[in-house]
């Protein structure tokens, strides 16, 4: 008999791909967010019905689950009428590690990387009919988040932040690589390590962890593990559609999982190069303005950011590339201010429209400006304040012709740019 499972913060690019596996699986699934988004308005086409803010007449006695986001505080009018009703809640992560109990688990984690090397690790064992949940679109999943497969697998990009990924039981798990980050949670860089040597832990004795044999902190925290550690030196050489001496790397986790999952080598090169990129992981927008290019990416850490420019300058060694970044969060662009302005030097100029908020206090939003980083980026690079995305869509528009890319960055509403262009 179908359960009815209903979602609070079902928009979420996790929490929206576990109520459709949910849904194809023949559950019965309902959601709430606070805004209508373009994830919101895929759900309701697909037939799972979402409201728009948050009620709690939204909650019924019918309901014999409730899986909420990890962004919803506990005074959410749902979470509080469920509990009334006594239907038992969870939290997406939980959710997710139940699930993961139910199959041989494949974790992907690490600082950068995540999604890249589950997408690339999925289409690599696609053969094998896994289950997949992801944190981005795929066009060889229909521009899906997830994928359902009939098989024993499943595939998971294992997220961190506030230690979410050891709600997962792995067999298999892959650390991209470890660097301070979700400083806004996690104490210090040791505290952020602990958790990931707590997950390498949970892999049981027959597991296997594959790390990077050159990141010094990815060696550090599979100390104490059970499992079987295979840890690589050199990238394989990999022919890939996409540029980028760190997708050689994500290829090369995704090689060797396959590999040991037992596919040959023919078919596991063949699978990698034909990857032709995440949503928002250096995603070529159609939209043109005369000559001008415009490529958007997720990138808002400064290693990503430094690494994502690289690439396409790689690939475009000679284009007059403008950088559109939206800092994530007042606290980590505080704590990460002098990382931030080296950055940039891939690209000809940059324009800082605004700072996200995000998880951040008052005391936060005081502690940093855009001038701030304007002023320490201008050390190294050209940069200025865009003052909004509504003003820095314009100054692109006035100054196109001075430019071949533009490049979007950024984890918050960034890509709402396009709207003004």
């Amino acid at each position: 008999m179908a359960k009815h499972i209903h979602f609070i913060g079902i928009g979420g690019i996790g929490t929206s791909s576990l109520a459709q596996i949910f849904h194809e699986k023949g559950e019965k699934v309902s959601g709430s967010d606070m805004s209508e988004s373009q994830i919101t308005k895929a759900l309701n086409r697909k037939g799972i019905n979402v409201k728009i803010g948050h009620d709690s007449k939204n909650i019924k006695a019918k309901h014999k689950l409730v899986i909420f986001s990890p962004a919803i505080p506990k005074s959410n009018p749902e979470l509080k009428q469920a509990k009334k009703l006594k239907i038992k809640t969870i939290s997406y992560p939980e959710a997710l590690g139940e699930l993961s109990r139910e199959y041989y688990t494949i974790a992907i984690s690490g600082t950068h990387g995540k999604s890249t090397t589950t997408a690339m690790t999925a289409i690599a064992l696609k053969t094998l009919d896994p289950t997949v949940v992801i944190g981005t679109k795929l066009q060889e999943f229909k521009n899906r988040n997830y994928r359902v497969g009939k098989s024993k697998y499943l595939i998971v990009e294992a997220c961190e932040y506030k230690r979410s990924f050891l709600n997962l039981s792995p067999n298999l798990l892959i650390i991209t690589n470890v660097e301070a980050e979700h400083l806004d949670y996690y104490k210090n860089l040791d505290d952020y390590k602990s958790a990931f040597n707590k997950l390498c832990k949970k892999v049981p004795r027959d597991g296997i962890i594959i790390i990077n044999k050159n990141e010094k902190h990815s060696r550090e925290i599979v100390k104490g593990s059970k499992a079987k550690i295979i840890s690589w030196n050199n990238a394989i050489d990999t022919k890939l559609s996409i540029p980028g001496k760190f997708n050689q790397e994500n290829a090369t986790f995704a090689h060797i999982a396959a590999n040991i999952l037992g596919i040959n080598e023919v078919q596991i090169k063949k699978a990698l190069k034909s990857y032709k990129g995440s949503w928002r992981r250096m995603q070529y927008k159609r939209k043109k303005l005369g000559k001008l290019k415009f490529i958007d990416d997720y990138a808002h850490h400064p290693t990503e950011i430094k690494l994502t420019l690289a690439a396409i300058r790689e690939k475009h060694p000679t284009a007059k590339i403008l950088t559109v970044f939206q800092p994530h969060q007042y606290s980590r662009t505080k704590l990460l201010l002098k990382q931030f302005a080296d950055s940039f030097h891939d690209c000809d100029k940059v324009i800082i429209p605004n700072i996200y908020r995000v998880r951040d206090s008052e005391k936060d939003i005081k502690s940093i400006t855009v001038d701030n980083l304007v002023k320490e980026i201008k050390k190294h690079s050209k940069a200025q304040d865009g003052h909004g995305l509504e003003n820095t869509a314009l100054y692109i528009k006035r100054n196109h012709k001075k430019y071949d890319l533009v490049v979007t960055m950024g984890a918050g509403n960034i890509s709402e740019i396009y709207k003004f262009i």
